[in-house]
């Protein structure tokens, strides 16, 4: 399932501005009478994230599950994670990786 961020293909860190230039544009792209189930979704994702203070009710409250087949690829040796070049870089991205998992699994 892709987050609103990905729906409307901008970044996390958009502000109010390019969240309604994106939403905007994915309408026209994506017009209700056209395509309303894609239209819905887009709507959807923007009512999600178009305040600073809707945006981080979605961040703490809403959860996105990793893909399933990229966990099992992980746990089971697969897939590895991108080798780092010094202890620091090291540290940075298992730092990144676990804040990630936590604030996933909301623990």
């Amino acid at each position: 399932m892709k987050t609103p961020y990905e729906l409307l293909e901008i970044s996390e860190q958009s502000n109010d501005d390019q969240i309604k230039q994106a939403y905007l544009a994915m309408v026209r792209r994506h017009p209700p009478e056209r395509d309303p189930g894609m239209f819905q979704k887009i709507y959807d994702a923007y009512d999600l994230i178009s305040s600073e203070e809707k945006r981080l009710a979605f961040q703490l409250f809403h959860r996105q599950m990793p893909d399933p087949v990229e966990l099992a690829e992980v746990l089971l040796g697969k897939r590895s994670a991108p080798a780092c070049s010094t202890a620091e870089e090291f540290a940075e991205t298992l730092q990144r990786r676990v804040g990630s998992f936590c604030r996933a699994f909301k623990l």
